[in-house]
């Protein structure tokens, strides 16, 4: 069937189809081959179906993956992952009675009491209570910023964890179901030396994920010293 099609009868978009592909937790029986469209199969869309039902229960793509490599078994991804969403619901009623007594005082921005509710903070969380933190927001894993680039001067190849020069990250909520487009930028500068030759030279560029954890796109420039 036509992607439009496979689409439709699953009630998703192309995106998602994406997403669960570059998680690799979904390869169509016949690829793409040149110009034309994925041709898929009776076994893809129940396969998809499978996934989506997974997804929907709360297991997550690295849970799929683990499931599918057999590292552990449905009722170990079920039992963890479960644990994980009563542990997140609590932060969340908790961060939800926050809310409300805020609100229930009449704060304003420009003349917020921080102390006050820093204080009911502290004293919650010492009795054993968590609240929603920036992390658990987004709950995702960054893209990989690791990569293995060429010596522009003598050719030899050296590996390099990009996030130790990241100069800034900029994001966008596109407002669908793709959620967070996140893009690292990462400079160098005169920081990368080789270890065959001892020339220094320059990595610079972004790295892009869409959505949040899944590698999208990048542009990594690798140049001499005396070029940039």
């Amino acid at each position: 069937m036509k992607p439009k099609e496979l689409q439709r009868k699953l009630g998703i978009t192309a995106d998602r189809v994406k997403l669960f592909k570059r998680e690799g937790i979904f390869t169509p029986e016949n690829p793409p081959v040149g110009n034309r469209s994925t041709n898929y199969t009776e076994a893809d869309y129940n396969n998809l179906k499978f996934i989506i039902v997974l997804t929907k229960s709360g297991l997550t793509c690295s849970d799929i993956r683990k499931l599918q490599k057999r590292e552990c078994t449905l009722e170990e991804a079920i039992i963890t992952r479960r644990l994980y969403i009563e542990d997140d619901m609590a932060k969340k009623r908790n961060s939800l009675m926050l809310l409300a007594e805020i609100l229930d005082d009449n704060e304003n921005f420009g003349d917020f009491h921080t102390d006050h509710y820093w204080d009911i903070i502290n004293r919650r969380e010492a009795e054993g209570k968590e609240f929603i933190d920036v992390v658990d927001m987004y709950d995702y894993l960054p893209a990989l910023l690791i990569r293995t680039v060429r010596c522009p001067y003598c050719g030899k190849e050296l590996e390099v964890n990009l996030e130790d020069y990241e100069i800034g990250q900029n994001s966008d909520d596109r407002n669908n179901e793709m959620g967070l487009d996140i893009t690292y930028d990462f400079d160098s500068e005169d920081n990368i030396e080789c270890p065959s030759c001892q020339m220094k030279y320059r990595i610079f560029g972004w790295i892009r994920e869409y959505p949040i954890g899944a590698y999208d796109s990048e542009n990594i420039i690798v140049s001499k010293e005396a070029e940039v």
